[in-house]
Protein backbone atom coordinates (compact mmCIF):
# COMPACT_ATOMS: atom_id res chain seq x y z
CA UNK A 1 0.00 0.00 0.00
CA UNK A 2 2.36 2.35 0.91
CA UNK A 3 4.20 1.87 -2.15
CA UNK A 4 1.27 2.67 -4.17
CA UNK A 5 0.58 5.46 -2.30
CA UNK A 6 4.59 6.47 -3.29
CA UNK A 7 4.56 6.42 -7.04
CA UNK A 8 1.33 8.04 -7.14
CA UNK A 9 2.21 10.65 -5.80
CA UNK A 10 5.57 10.64 -6.76
CA UNK A 11 4.13 11.30 -9.74
CA UNK A 12 1.52 14.20 -9.01
CA UNK A 13 4.40 16.04 -7.82
CA UNK A 14 6.48 15.31 -10.91
CA UNK A 15 3.85 16.75 -13.00
CA UNK A 16 3.22 20.36 -10.92
CA UNK A 17 4.38 23.27 -13.56
CA UNK A 18 7.23 24.93 -11.44
CA UNK A 19 5.29 28.05 -10.78
CA UNK A 20 2.57 26.45 -9.12
CA UNK A 21 5.22 24.07 -6.64
CA UNK A 22 6.63 27.54 -5.84
CA UNK A 23 3.09 29.26 -5.49
CA UNK A 24 2.02 26.42 -3.37
CA UNK A 25 5.14 26.31 -1.51
CA UNK A 26 5.06 29.64 -0.37
CA UNK A 27 1.90 29.13 1.19
CA UNK A 28 2.81 26.43 3.10
CA UNK A 29 5.84 28.35 4.10
CA UNK A 30 3.67 31.29 5.17
CA UNK A 31 1.37 29.31 6.98
CA UNK A 32 4.36 27.83 9.07
CA UNK A 33 5.81 30.93 9.51
CA UNK A 34 2.61 32.36 11.27
CA UNK A 35 2.69 29.78 13.67
CA UNK A 36 3.46 29.36 17.02
CA UNK A 37 5.48 26.38 16.24
CA UNK A 38 7.71 29.06 14.39
CA UNK A 39 7.57 31.81 16.50
CA UNK A 40 8.35 29.56 19.93
CA UNK A 41 11.17 27.62 18.19
CA UNK A 42 14.78 28.75 18.62
CA UNK A 43 16.96 25.79 16.75
CA UNK A 44 14.92 24.57 13.67
CA UNK A 45 15.93 21.71 11.18
CA UNK A 46 14.80 21.94 7.90
CA UNK A 47 15.86 19.86 4.50
CA UNK A 48 16.73 20.86 1.06
CA UNK A 49 14.09 19.96 -1.00
CA UNK A 50 14.38 17.51 -3.73
CA UNK A 51 13.09 17.89 -7.39
CA UNK A 52 9.32 19.79 -6.50
CA UNK A 53 9.58 18.84 -3.24
CA UNK A 54 7.32 21.52 -0.86
CA UNK A 55 10.75 24.60 -0.87
CA UNK A 56 12.47 25.20 2.47
CA UNK A 57 14.22 28.40 1.16
CA UNK A 58 10.96 31.08 1.74
CA UNK A 59 11.44 29.21 5.84
CA UNK A 60 15.30 29.16 5.71
CA UNK A 61 15.54 33.09 4.57
CA UNK A 62 12.74 34.23 7.89
CA UNK A 63 15.03 32.03 10.16
CA UNK A 64 18.23 33.61 9.12
CA UNK A 65 16.55 37.22 9.08
CA UNK A 66 14.92 36.35 12.43
CA UNK A 67 18.36 35.31 14.43
CA UNK A 68 16.89 31.46 14.85
CA UNK A 69 19.69 28.98 14.64
CA UNK A 70 19.25 26.14 11.21
CA UNK A 71 20.45 23.24 10.89
CA UNK A 72 20.14 20.74 8.17
CA UNK A 73 20.76 16.83 7.70
CA UNK A 74 23.36 15.37 6.55
CA UNK A 75 22.90 11.41 5.72
CA UNK A 76 25.29 8.63 5.76
CA UNK A 77 25.02 6.45 2.64
CA UNK A 78 26.05 3.27 4.29
CA UNK A 79 23.91 3.39 7.15
CA UNK A 80 21.28 5.94 6.79
CA UNK A 81 21.99 8.03 10.45
CA UNK A 82 21.33 11.52 9.97
CA UNK A 83 23.66 14.25 11.63
CA UNK A 84 21.89 17.43 12.40
CA UNK A 85 24.75 19.97 11.01
CA UNK A 86 24.34 24.22 11.73
CA UNK A 87 23.84 26.74 8.64
CA UNK A 88 24.03 30.43 7.95
CA UNK A 89 23.71 32.16 5.07
CA UNK A 90 27.42 31.67 4.08
CA UNK A 91 27.08 27.97 4.32
CA UNK A 92 27.92 26.18 0.75
CA UNK A 93 25.84 23.32 -0.19
CA UNK A 94 26.38 19.92 -1.94
CA UNK A 95 25.15 16.83 -3.08
CA UNK A 96 25.28 14.51 -0.69
CA UNK A 97 23.59 10.83 -0.10
CA UNK A 98 20.73 10.10 -2.32
CA UNK A 99 21.16 13.27 -4.35
CA UNK A 100 20.37 15.56 -1.71
CA UNK A 101 22.18 18.83 -1.27
CA UNK A 102 23.37 18.92 2.35
CA UNK A 103 25.64 21.74 4.15
CA UNK A 104 29.41 22.04 3.87
CA UNK A 105 29.63 21.82 7.56
CA UNK A 106 30.95 20.55 10.08
CA UNK A 107 29.15 22.23 12.95
CA UNK A 108 27.36 19.78 14.25
CA UNK A 109 24.35 20.14 16.11
CA UNK A 110 22.99 18.07 19.37
CA UNK A 111 20.07 16.00 18.47
CA UNK A 112 18.48 17.60 21.95
CA UNK A 113 19.18 21.18 20.90
CA UNK A 114 16.57 21.24 18.27
CA UNK A 115 13.42 22.61 18.87
CA UNK A 116 11.65 22.01 15.58
CA UNK A 117 11.82 19.29 12.46
CA UNK A 118 10.40 20.40 9.40
CA UNK A 119 10.16 17.09 7.53
CA UNK A 120 10.02 16.05 4.27
CA UNK A 121 7.17 13.46 3.18
CA UNK A 122 5.48 11.84 -0.24
CA UNK A 123 2.53 11.42 1.84
CA UNK A 124 0.82 12.06 5.38
CA UNK A 125 -2.90 11.67 6.70
CA UNK A 126 -3.99 13.78 9.13
CA UNK A 127 -3.53 12.25 12.02
CA UNK A 128 0.45 12.24 12.14
CA UNK A 129 1.23 9.35 9.12
CA UNK A 130 3.89 9.58 7.05
CA UNK A 131 5.19 7.80 3.51
CA UNK A 132 9.00 9.09 2.74
CA UNK A 133 11.05 7.71 0.60
CA UNK A 134 11.00 4.31 1.72
CA UNK A 135 14.44 4.10 3.49
CA UNK A 136 13.80 5.07 7.00
CA UNK A 137 16.79 7.53 7.54
CA UNK A 138 13.91 10.61 9.40
CA UNK A 139 12.12 7.65 11.39
CA UNK A 140 15.39 6.64 12.64
CA UNK A 141 16.78 10.33 13.48
CA UNK A 142 13.29 11.32 14.61
CA UNK A 143 13.06 8.25 17.26
CA UNK A 144 16.07 10.13 19.02
CA UNK A 145 14.82 13.58 18.81
CA UNK A 146 12.15 15.03 20.95
CA UNK A 147 11.34 18.16 18.78
CA UNK A 148 8.41 19.03 17.43
CA UNK A 149 7.78 17.36 14.10
CA UNK A 150 6.07 19.31 11.36
CA UNK A 151 5.67 17.22 7.91
CA UNK A 152 5.67 20.01 5.16
CA UNK A 153 3.65 19.00 2.00
CA UNK A 154 1.29 20.14 -0.64
CA UNK A 155 -2.47 19.17 -0.20
CA UNK A 156 -2.68 16.48 -2.46
CA UNK A 157 0.06 14.53 -0.91
CA UNK A 158 -2.73 14.54 1.97
CA UNK A 159 -4.17 10.86 2.44
CA UNK A 160 -7.37 9.64 4.07
CA UNK A 161 -5.31 7.07 5.46
CA UNK A 162 -1.82 5.54 5.66
CA UNK A 163 -0.70 2.03 7.02
CA UNK A 164 1.50 2.76 10.01
CA UNK A 165 4.41 0.76 11.04
CA UNK A 166 6.27 -0.51 13.83
CA UNK A 167 9.08 1.85 13.14
CA UNK A 168 6.94 4.70 11.87
CA UNK A 169 7.34 8.21 13.62
CA UNK A 170 4.36 10.08 13.56
CA UNK A 171 4.19 13.94 12.84
CA UNK A 172 2.87 16.02 15.41
CA UNK A 173 1.41 18.74 12.70
CA UNK A 174 1.31 18.69 9.10
CA UNK A 175 1.86 22.12 7.28
CA UNK A 176 0.49 22.47 3.53
CA UNK A 177 -0.90 26.10 1.34
CA UNK A 178 -3.90 25.82 3.19
CA UNK A 179 -2.51 25.70 6.99
CA UNK A 180 -1.54 23.89 9.83
CA UNK A 181 -3.27 20.92 10.85
CA UNK A 182 -2.14 19.71 14.69
CA UNK A 183 -1.93 15.73 14.45
CA UNK A 184 -1.84 15.12 18.02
Amino acid sequence: MKNEIRKLNKQKRAKMAKNEAEEKSRAAAKAFLESEIYKNCRVLMLYMPLGNETDTSYIKSAAFAAGKKVVFPVTNAQTGDITPCYANEQTQFTKGAFSVTEPCSEAFAAVGDIDVVIVPGIAFDCIGRRVGFGKGCYDKFLRKASAIKVGLCYNFQLCKQIPAEEHDVNMDYIVTESGVIDCR
